[in-house]
Order: structure tokens, then sequence, then C-alpha cells
């Protein structure tokens, strides 16, 4: 994801948590909307900046960089379930936890 971006402070929208702007770490000297961009009204964010999703593409390549660590051995369909999961986390690493919202 690019650094040189606005974060969203994400009061009251409902799409903060599928949303980079809400949910990506904030690197150095940050920019950020005084108010979320989210219209009540249209139920739409025109700033949203959807979360990178992980795809069969890297999912396929990392099982395979497990299979060759592997020693070209080993079973296939584990290889993939921890491939995705290694990516997964990582994704997870590269976020801020979603916080709900506080109660006046």
């Amino acid at each position: 994801m690019p650094y040189d971006i606005t974060m969203c402070p994400g009061d009251g929208c409902p799409l903060r948590a599928g949303c980079y702007r809400h949910r990506g770490v904030p690197v150095g000297r940050q920019s950020w909307f005084v108010t979320p961009p989210y219209n009540p009204a249209s139920q739409q964010c025109p700033q949203l900046l959807a979360l990178p999703q992980i795809d069969e593409a890297q999912i396929r390549e990392r099982a395979y960089m497990i299979w060759m660590a592997a020693g070209r051995a080993g079973d296939a369909e584990q290889h993939w379930h921890q491939a995705k999961a290694e990516l997964e986390a990582a994704a997870q690493r590269a976020l801020r936890p979603l916080e709900e919202p506080s109660t006046p």
C-alpha cells in the first residue's frame, strides 16, 4: 500500500473495517481527514480504499516456496493452507486493530 495517502479516523463509518485509510498503519508524518468522508445519505464513501485481498496466485506462489523449502516433498493441500495462513497473518500485521466505536 502507498504511504502517501490521507488516513481516516473512521468515526461513525460502517465501512471502516474494510478501508485501508482507517486500518493502515500510519508511517511517519501522516495527513488525516478531519472528519470521515463517509456520506450517510448515500451510504457510500468516495475516498474508500479497500483493503488488499490475497489472491490465488499469491497463495500458489507461497505454497510453492514452502514445497521447495520442504525438499519438494509433502502434502500439497497442507502447503496451500500454510501459505494462505502465512499471507493472511502478514496482511493483518500490516493493519491497525479495528477498535469498536466508543459509546457516549
